[in-house]
């Protein structure tokens, strides 16, 4: 080993099983390095001057975080009993050595965010049959995703996130659909081009074969076509990211068959139709995002049923009628965006009672103000720092009138300035009531309390 790899610690052979990151069998062999915890030990290029050949017994090498730089040495693959390789966020470039396609033992290897790992993936890697995990993602990787891959049939989590396979004209191997193992596949951003449904497989065919499968990522990429409806029959998925592609048609209603379902996001495509009612049955549901599509009709009311959503988004459509009420009972909502659409009405107000929320968008519509809505979405005379949550940090809300136009200027700040006004002195009376009634009046009246709230709008009320 070169001396000096672990600076400021003895170099005794001897003593190396207590070196920090160095883990020995009983016979006093090497088994594991792993620093991915010891952050104040520097290894830089001597990575690539270590006498790999000195540990025939190393089962894990994790420099996950180390700014090795420079390139992968081909003499890593003298380690055959290797079962874990983790070189992700060392700032690595160049080509994956073949020789990597010798560690046949090996059931994790993470090569991600690297950024400059150029090249194709080496054929090599076919021979590690025992693969169970790659990460590959992150890097300038080009070339094909090679049909190998479907011939690692151990394997059950494939990342290959965000490379340059073939410059925007590339095709998921069709055998990809045989690792029945499969429990994440991520391809996002990888330059994917071609019809969904043929890209994912004959349908109902190839893609119903994963049955294990729980997280489905092509975000990103160039597929067309519509949703194919095998995707409902893979009842494990809990995340399925399709968002940021030109898929067409309407969003499948048995969708809503997908119990496990944690994350849908479909957003930036070009789907078109109803929101189904269906997806009222995804109780598991905490992420939803059919934003910048063109779904028309109205918000389904099944919604109400998504007691876990945390964000819900289908801003960027062309949705009519008035926002549902039911809207309210989402109680775990920490983000609501329903901008730019063609939503009527007055605004809910049991939106006010949604005390987590912290992100609220409903401009560009034509929405009309609710008098009972400020009793929730401002403070009480009486505040206190558990009752502060319930303002929106970021509330955009353009309304028709006049001061509505106003108060979605002032929107970033104006509630804040409610908050420190009673949090001071109370809420002054006022001769239409307190501070945070300007919903109730007309313009004129209402734009004269918050100059007052704000001392002629003061520079000093920004946020």
């Amino acid at each position: 080993m070169k001396r000096g790899w672990w600076s400021n610690y003895s170099n005794n052979a001897s003593e190396r099983c207590q070196w920090p990151g160095i883990s020995c069998n009983t016979a006093g062999s090497i088994i594991q390095i792993n620093l991915s915890y010891a952050f104040l030990i520097e290894v830089g290029d001597r990575f690539g001057k270590l006498n790999f050949s000195s540990f025939p017994n190393l089962v894990l090498l994790d420099l996950s975080h180390r700014q090795l730089g420079g390139k992968i040495p081909h003499q890593i693959g003298y380690l055959s009993a290797l079962k874990h390789l983790d070189l992700s966020f060392c700032g690595l470039s160049g080509e994956l050595p073949p020789s990597l396609g010798n560690l046949t033992q090996l059931e994790y290897l993470d090569i991600s965010y690297n950024y400059n790992i150029n090249g194709s993936i080496p054929p090599q890697l076919g021979n590690l049959v025992n693969l169970v995990s790659l990460n590959l993602s992150t890097n300038s990787l080009g070339g094909n995703i090679p049909p190998f891959l479907g011939l690692l049939a151990n394997i059950r989590h494939l990342i290959l996130d965000r490379n340059q396979f073939a410059d925007g004209n590339n095709t998921i191997p069709q055998n990809l659909w045989n690792l029945r193992g499969l429990e994440t596949l991520s391809l996002s951003g990888c330059g994917i081009v071609g019809p969904i449904a043929s890209a994912l497989g004959s349908i109902p065919q190839n893609i119903e074969k994963l049955k294990n499968i729980n997280f489905l990522s092509i975000t990103n990429n160039s597929f067309t076509g519509h949703i194919p409806l095998a995707l409902c029959r893979l009842t494990k998925l809990e995340s399925i990211y399709l968002d940021k592609n030109q898929i067409s048609g309407s969003i499948p209603s048995c969708l809503g068959k997908l119990f496990n379902l944690r994350t849908l996001d479909l957003d930036s495509n070009l789907l078109e139709g109803l929101i189904p009612e269906e997806i009222g049955n995804l109780e598991a549901l905490r992420f939803l995002d059919l934003s910048k599509n063109i779904l028309i009709g109205s918000i389904p009311i099944e919604i109400g049923n998504l007691a876990n959503l945390t964000s819900f988004s289908l801003s960027q459509n062309k949705l009519s009628g008035s926002i549902p009420s039911c809207i309210g009972i989402l109680s775990n909502l920490q983000s609501l965006q329903l901008d730019s659409n063609l939503l009527k009405g007055p605004i809910p107000e049991e939106i006010g009672r949604l005390f987590h929320l912290s992100n609220l968008n409903l401009s560009f519509n034509q929405l009309s103000g609710n008098s009972r809505l400020s009793p929730y979405m401002c403070p009480s005379p009486v505040t206190n720092k558990a009752n502060s949550s319930r303002i929106p940090y970021y509330i955009k809300i353009f309304l028709p009138s006049a001061i509505f136009s106003t108060v979605s200027i002032l929107g970033y700040f104006l509630f804040s300035r409610f908050k420190l006004k009673t949090n001071r002195v109370g809420v002054q009376p006022t001769k239409n009531g307190d501070l945070c009634s300007i919903w109730n009046y007309d313009g004129k009246i209402a734009y004269e309390d918050i100059v007052a709230a704000t001392e002629d709008f003061d520079f000093c009320y920004y946020i």
